[in-house]
């Protein structure tokens, strides 16, 4: 058995097209990368669910005088560490575009 003729030519190589180099090249441009988007998808994971729990104790301890600092302290730390991130993402895509 013979494999189907396809129409169209040989897939090209990167190195045999250089028009098509150039559009790749110029696709790539300006773009972030994934490790900021998993970053960013991550700490905003990290504020949803430990923040949670963090907000919870926060509740539960402000009847027990200076006990509900440290879980705002934590709970702070969480929401700027993720708003940072989006802020430098943001900053990146308005940048490139």
């Amino acid at each position: 058995m013979f494999p189907p003729i396809l129409p169209g030519g040989p897939p090209y190589r990167s190195d045999e097209d250089p028009e098509r180099e150039r559009r790749l090249e110029q696709l790539s441009q300006g773009y972030e990368g994934p490790w900021l988007t998993l970053l960013v998808n991550f700490s905003g994971f990290l504020a949803v669910f430990a923040g949670s729990f963090v907000a919870m104790f926060l509740l539960g301890n402000l009847s027990n005088g200076d006990a509900w600092i440290p879980y705002a302290l934590l709970l702070a730390a969480l929401l700027l560490v993720h708003a940072g991130l989006r802020a430098v993402r943001h900053h990146r895509r308005r940048a490139t575009g």
